[in-house]
This record gives C-alpha cells, sequence and structure tokens, in this order.
C-alpha cells in the first residue's frame, strides 16, 4: 500500500480483508493475467494510450470490487456493494470523501420519499420518467432512468435511517407541477446554514462501508485499467509517485467527468467553461474505459450556473448579488460577439441551470446590453422579477428565486466589473459596438428596442415582461462565458451500467456511474432540479448491486 493514505478504521479493516484473501487462497477473486495483457484493446490516440497500465506495479491489492472515484455515486456504489457482503476498495483522488459534487451540491431530484409521502406530494416514477425520457426525446437510456428514478425515495430515506444525514424538501423552483421533487440535506428546512455538506455528508457513508470491511484510500488516482482476454480485472492507480495495482472481479469507474479539464470542455464544446465543482475530475475515467474498448454516448453537455453569469477574468468568477453578473440569468438582451441575439433570453432566465446551460454554449463567448435606466431601476430596491413586470406564468423561477432579493450596490458591482475589464460602458450603442467589438449592436438592438415598443418579440419570442427598451444611455455590455456545475457525457452503457464496446456488447467486469455515465443525463440537462445527483446516488446504487451480483 506505498503511498496509499487510509483512515485509521479503513486500514483495519482492508488490512483484514488482505489477511483473510490470503489465507483463502484468492478463491473467487479475478483472473490475475499481467497487466497490459490488452494494452491493445480499443487504445486510440494519445488520451486514451495514456490510460494504458504499466506492466509492472510498486505494490498490488486485491478486492471483490474496486470503485474508482468516491463521490455521489461511488459511495452509493460501495454501500451496495458492502451490504452484499462483498469486499470493497474504493480509490479517492482527493483527500477524502468531503470534495465531490455529490457530498456538496444542494440535494438529488425524488419520488417517493417518505417525507413527500407525509407532505401529500403525489409525483409518481410513471410521470417522473415519461416527463425525463420525453425531455431528452427518449435518447437516453430508459430502463436505466426507470430504475434510478425508482430507487430515489429509498435513497434520501437512508440517508437519514441508516446514516443519521438530515434531510428535507426543498420548494418546486422550476415548475415541475409539485409543491417538491427535490430534497436537502438540512435539520431546519428554513436555514440553508445547517445543510450538511462534506464529510458530514458523505463520512457516515464511509464508516458504514468500512465498518463492513471496505476500505479506502485517498490521495490515490485511477490511471488505467487492467485486463486479460478481454477482461477487466482492477484498475492501476498512482499514488506519491508510485503504481498501485488493485485486482477485482468488478470494477466501477465514477470518477466525475471532466470539468476540471480545460481542454477537454473545448474539445467538446469548441469554447471555455468556467467549472463551478469539483475541478478534480478530469475525465481520467472516460479516458480509462475508451481505452479498453468502452463507447461513448451521444448527449454531451453542462449544468449550467442557475444563479449568474460568469467571466474568468472576474473577481470571483460568478456571484448572484452582483448585479454584474446577475445580469446574464435576469432575461435582458442577449448577443453574441457579433452583436447578435442567439436566444429567446426569457428560456434562459426562466430555467437557467437546464436551458441556460445550453443556451450559453451557442453563445460560447457573450454580452448582456443594457442602458441606464435598467440599472436604475434595480438599483431603486425593486428586486429583477418585479422590475420585469412580475409574470408569474412566463418567469414562475424568477418569482421563486428572486422576489423580496433587491440587488445591493448595483452600480458599485458594474464599475468594479468595468474596471476588472470583462464589462464596458459607452454614450452611444455605436461606441459600445466599438468597444466591444460587435459590428451588428446597432442594428439588433435597433430591431429590439421595436419589438420592445410593441410588447412582441417578434424574432425569438420572448415574453414581454422580459422586454424592456435600451435607450437611456449610458449603456453597458458585461461579457459573460458558460459555466457549468457538472458535465453531461461520457461512456454509454447498457440498462445495467455496465460499459459496452463498440457493437454494444458489455465489456465483461466493467460498471461505468455518476458523470462519467453518459446514457443516463440528457443534454440539455433536465429541468427537474437535482436530476444530476439522483443520477450520481442512485446510478451508483444500481452498479454497486448488479456488480456484486458478479462479484
Amino acid at each position: 500500500m506505498d503511498g496509499a493514505r487510509v483512515s485509521r478504521r479503513g486500514f483495519i479493516g482492508g488490512a483484514a480483508v488482505l489477511a483473510a484473501t490470503a489465507a483463502a487462497g484468492m478463491a473467487g477473486c479475478a483472473p490475475k493475467g499481467k497487466a497490459g495483457d490488452d494494452r491493445a484493446m480499443g487504445a486510440k490516440g494519445a488520451e486514451q494510450a495514456k490510460a494504458v497500465a504499466r506492466e509492472k506495479a510498486d505494490s498490488t491489492m486485491q478486492a471483490d470490487i474496486v470503485v474508482v472515484g468516491a463521490g455521489g455515486a461511488g459511495m452509493w456504489a460501495a454501500v451496495e456493494a458492502a451490504d452484499a457482503g462483498k469486499r470493497v476498495i474504493v480509490v479517492e483522488k482527493g483527500q477524502d470523501v468531503g470534495v465531490s459534487n455529490g457530498s456538496l451540491a444542494g440535494g438529488p431530484f425524488v419520488v417517493g420519499s417518505r417525507l413527500q409521502k407525509e407532505a401529500g406530494i403525489g409525483i409518481t416514477v410513471n410521470e417522473a420518467v415519461r416527463h425525463i425520457m420525453e425531455y431528452a426525446h427518449w435518447a437516453t437510456n430508459a430502463p436505466a432512468i426507470r430504475a434510478a428514478v425508482e430507487l430515489s425515495g429509498n435513497t434520501v430515506d437512508r440517508f437519514t435511517d441508516d446514516f443519521g444525514v438530515p434531510t428535507g424538501l426543498r420548494p418546486d423552483n422550476y415548475g415541475a407541477g409539485h409543491a417538491s421533487v427535490r430534497s436537502n440535506f438540512q435539520s431546519d428546512p428554513k436555514n440553508g446554514k445547517t445543510q450538511k455538506k462534506g464529510v458530514d455528508r458523505m463520512g457516515p457513508l464511509q464508516a458504514y462501508v468500512e465498518g463492513k470491511g471496505g476500505q479506502f484510500l485517498f490521495e490515490h488516482t485511477g490511471r488505467a485499467l487492467l485486463t486479460s482476454d478481454g477482461v477487466v480485472t482492477g484498475v492501476q492507480c498512482e499514488a506519491n509517485g508510485k503504481v498501485v495495482n488493485i485486482e477485482a472481479a468488478q470494477t466501477i469507474v465514477c470518477t466525475g467527468g471532466f470539468l476540471g479539464s480545460p481542454e477537454k470542455m473545448v474539445e467538446r464544446f469548441g469554447t471555455h467553461v468556467n467549472p463551478l465543482g469539483n475541478i478534480l475530475s478530469v475525465g481520467e475515467g472516460i479516458d480509462m474505459v475508451q481505452a479498453v474498448g468502452g463507447q461513448v454516448g451521444t448527449q454531451w453537455g453542462i449544468a449550467g450556473n442557475e444563479f449568474s453569469g460568469s467571466n474568468q477574468n472576474a473577481n470571483g468568477v460568478w456571484g448572484r448579488t452582483n448585479a454584474a453578473f446577475a445580469l446574464g440569468i435576469y432575461g435582458t438582451l442577449l448577443v453574441n460577439n457579433q452583436g447578435r441575439r442567439f436566444s429567446n433570453e426569457g428560456r434562459f432566465a426562466n430555467l437557467p441551470l437546464a436551458l441556460g446551460g445550453a443556451i450559453s454554449l451557442v453563445g460560447g463567448q457573450y454580452y448582456a446590453v443594457v442602458d441606464q435606466a435598467y440599472l436604475d431601476g434595480l438599483a431603486s430596491g425593486l428586486d429583477a422579477w418585479t422590475l420585469c413586470g412580475s409574470d408569474e406564468e412566463n418567469w414562475p423561477t424568477g418569482k421563486m428565486t428572486l422576489q423580496g432579493k433587491p440587488l445591493e450596490k448595483v452600480q458599485e458591482s458594474v464599475d468594479a466589473a468595468i474596471a476588472e475589464g470583462w464589462a464596458f460602458k459607452a454614450d452611444s450603442i455605436d461606441a459600445l459596438a466599438q468597444s466591444i467589438g460587435a459590428p451588428d449592436l446597432v442594428e439588433t438592438v435597433g430591431e429590439y428596442n421595436g419589438f420592445c415598443a410593441a410588447g412582441e418579440d417578434g424574432r425569438f419570442f420572448k415574453p414581454a415582461c422580459f422586454l424592456r427598451s435600451i435607450e437611456q444611455g449610458p449603456f453597458y455590455a458585461f461579457q459573460y462565458e458558460p459555466s457549468a456545475w457538472v458535465t453531461i457525457g461520457g461512456i454509454r452503457t447498457n440498462d445495467r451500467l455496465q460499459a459496452i464496446d463498440a457493437r454494444g456488447v458489455p465489456i465483461r467486469g466493467l460498471f461505468v456511474a455518476g458523470a462519467d455515465n453518459g446514457t443516463l443525463m440528457s443534454a440539455p440537462y433536465c429541468d427537474y432540479e437535482g436530476y444530476s445527483l439522483m443520477c450520481a446516488y442512485n446510478g451508483g446504487r444500481l452498479a454497486g448491486r448488479y456488480a456484486a451480483a458478479l462479484a
């Protein structure tokens, strides 16, 4: 275990597992083929070539199931493996179980939890699955999604019943048609500061797994899958310059997607994306599976920033209470870097997490354009939803999230953005167009003002409540870039979460869950708030169950 950072309980439990394994003569464990026997299997390109196992490791460990990644998917996969009596080792790149999005995000989409039943919330599995699949145009894996939704209520209940982590219900912000379709981890429903995050949320799951003999290796990075005769037999990791092979009957890859890789972001989306979540996830899991012949899915996208715009050159990158950032999701005029509109800004405003992420990728680097009258309205003490006409039908998200929450220091924050170089001010639209290098802005604003006067958007059908003319100088443009909490897209799996090859045949010994899985989440991101976390927790549970049945 050279270079391993293992919790004390995990070390004791792991030692017992290894001792028992040695005494049993490795009965029932994975084939012990030489690492790299199948190094040519599916290896394509420089990135995949890096994911080929080295011939010799500095040390070797054994388990029934090895889980790569201790995020939401990995932790729940480990719980299920431990419940099935399997020897499980969890490999985590970070320092503990509190660094992943799964330990930090607000809470999962949920159907059928005890709290929902007690509150009389009647969303059903059938309703949820139908909506999810129609939203994705049936381009995702329907049986796997149904199985995950069916587990979701029990998963939330288990957090409290089995692990002592408080759960509650979050109000529906996105118009799902029920009082709540999302859980949180708050002991006090009205006090967000009571939210359990990080180790406080996932530590009890770790202790549970360790109590059943499981082991956690922290600061270990999965680099390549071990294979023998076309079967995945474990994972090769790196820790403190040492190479550790973990041989296992079944391997579950759930390393969290590629949010931390600017290169992969540009490769997939063609533009820079500001990461808001865990940047330890750089796509190694996807690379490893591709290197052994796994195919990728068709759904590539992001779960966007539902709170504000973003710019890498800004102080703080983003901020929900900063006017210069917030204007990016308030339904104001948005233009690309040529000064032309590219979306219905009202749809962006109403579903910023789901549609906003996709729309921002269309824009790439884009601008919100307003005039002094709009800023003065925000500075007057009016919240954005009230300023835009209090339209409950066309901006329900604004009512839920912005009503009664006016921005403070509006002009001050705008002036700071100008000083930082990502916001621009001019006395005329022509001068503003020149300052941002957007030659078509003058024509765009002229047409837009005509729509505002008519009360109808004749181009992209933005609701009238957002149509505020841009006439009173000075004029402002705020430069934004896409930003994301998590990536969408990865390895295509079958309905049992097994990675499949180019023919659709399962790769024996290999499962994929969480953001590495390219078959549960759709792009655009589903408009059920918390859907990514639901897929992570319950996809992990499913992978753990299916792997345990074969280990």
